[in-house]
């Protein structure tokens, strides 16, 4: 039996979103070394204990990818694309993916990549979640769009997440519009987790904290966040998580990922990555 976490559909996708959202300035042509580590220790609000990965990185070497050149037309093990159909230091599993393949995309959501226009699908799923992008001229974005906003912005990346986890330096689960609170549903579900956070210096973060769903081994949104606020950052989002959640260095696997949501411990294939890039 596979205990999978709730994944994005039409019947929990909220019809009415407010346009709401952040941008911050970085200097494009920052440069820097990516830093990484392991964090393990108890949550304080719960008591909990976590186990995570932490990769902290220069904004202007940050891309989301489809996991093959061609597209979202693949599932692969991140650890495999980010060596060989990209050059990334660092990586981990990206948005969220239908394994559907009668679908003409296997990724849901926007998809924008290196200025590369995969995706922007106009039912909703791009702009009723909360996303996070790049622009071309420096800036970073977080929160709900709409169409108007692609227009106007040159996006060099943009992918939609589910949860703004943390806005203006604190947890921001419970006024996310994209979210409910159901028992048992995507918000306080444990499980693995994977998110991406900003700095306002233009350090960017990526959180991955390891679990397994059949024993409710990992974090809810509102754990995940406060890790994320913990680690300082200014803005962030939830993005895939469960069975997907993994961390990729030098295409090497250095997590614990339950792709099966058992105690085995797999890489699951997925459609798109979050990478950072040599």
């Amino acid at each position: 039996m596979v205990h999978g976490l709730e994944r994005p559909s039409k019947v929990n996708l909220k019809k009415e979103i407010v346009v709401d959202y952040d941008f911050y300035s970085f200097n494009p042509s920052m440069e820097g070394s990516l830093v990484n580590w392991r964090i393990e220790g108890n949550y304080s609000s719960t008591g909990r204990p976590y186990s995570a990965f932490v990769a902290l990185f220069p904004a202007p070497r940050f891309s989301f990818y489809p996991s093959v050149k061609e597209g979202c037309k693949a599932l692969v093990q991140p650890h495999i694309s980010s060596s060989t159909s990209y050059d990334c230091e660092y990586a981990t599993n990206g948005a969220f993916f239908t394994w559907d393949y009668t679908q003409p995309s296997l990724c849901i959501g926007n998809l924008i990549s290196d200025g590369v226009v995969w995706q922007l699908p106009t039912d909703g799923s791009g702009t009723n979640r909360a996303n996070m992008g790049i622009t071309q001229d420096g800036k970073i974005f977080f929160g709900f769009p709409d169409a108007d906003l692609f227009q106007k912005e040159k996006f060099s990346q943009l992918i939609t997440g589910w949860g703004w986890l943390v806005r203006k330096g604190v947890s921001y689960v419970n006024a996310s519009q994209d979210l409910t609170y159901s028992p048992g549903g995507f918000t306080l579900e444990k499980a693995p987790r994977t998110a991406v956070g900003f700095y306002k210096n233009g350090t960017m973060v990526l959180l991955e904290i390891d679990g397994e769903e059949d024993i409710n081994y990992g974090p809810d949104l509102f754990e995940t966040a406060e890790l994320m606020v913990g680690l300082g950052v200014e803005s962030a989002l939830n993005i895939d998580g469960g069975g997907s959640s993994v961390s990729v260095k030098n295409g090497k696997v250095i997590s614990a990922p339950t792709c099966n949501d058992t105690p085995e411990i797999c890489e699951r294939a997925v459609a798109n990555i979050a990478c950072v890039r040599r």
